[in-house]
């Protein structure tokens, strides 16, 4: 144990929660390891053994916020809704968590975007999540008699791809401004209608 009093997985949860006021208060360019280190009172080498760098920090940031977006989706999935509109609510839930990152933390965002384009293995992870969950959601309907039973796969592909300007990272950030969530129910409701036709769903 740490001579902090923090076990090794308590030390790494408190270095990102530092790392985080930090990247808030001054910005990802100014962050730096050897100030979590400080804050925590420990050797920069000991908190290397946990975070060998920077990335590997920010990595951390947001690999905690996709899994408590991961959390909510789950929820939304087993909201206690007719089948459409617990559709509309995963995806509702799924844009307002990217899009109020991006108005409430945005060098937090940058974190993230930067582990998007590097295709981290957490983003995949996220990304299979995603799709896990938005098969339950469509499973569910096909139990409720709304949706056929055949081609779920495929409208997992053509919903999340009919709705990507809404969860992409940088296409959220494209339009952060704006309010569409209008819009999204919208494309939600007619792509899921149209998908409920079984000559749709291959």
């Amino acid at each position: 144990m740490p001579r902090t009093g923090l076990t090794s997985a308590e030390l790494v949860e408190k270095a990102i929660d530092i790392a985080t006021r930090n990247i808030r208060q001054f910005g990802l360019d100014k962050f730096r390891l050897t100030d979590v280190a400080k804050k925590l009172k420990v050797s920069h080498a000991a908190l290397y053994n946990h975070f060998p760098d920077k990335a590997a920090v920010t990595d951390a940031i947001s690999e905690r916020w996709l899994n408590q977006i991961d959390a909510a989706l789950e929820s939304a999935s087993q909201a206690d809704l007719e089948p459409r509109t617990r559709l509309i609510r995963w995806f509702l839930t799924l844009h307002r968590m990217k899009l109020e990152k991006i108005r409430t933390d945005p060098e937090l965002y940058k974190t993230f975007n930067m582990a998007v384009e590097l295709d981290k293995p957490f983003v995949r992870q996220h990304q299979a999540n995603v799709r896990r969950l938005l098969g339950d959601v469509l499973r569910k309907a096909v139990d409720a008699g709304a949706f056929p039973a055949e081609g779920q796969d495929n409208a997992v592909v053509v919903l999340l791809e009919a709705t990507s300007s809404f969860h992409h990272p940088s296409m959220v950030l494209e339009h952060k401004d704006e309010d569409r969530e209008d819009l999204l129910q919208q494309i939600v409701s007619v792509v899921f209608a149209g998908l409920a036709n079984k000559g749709n769903v291959r």
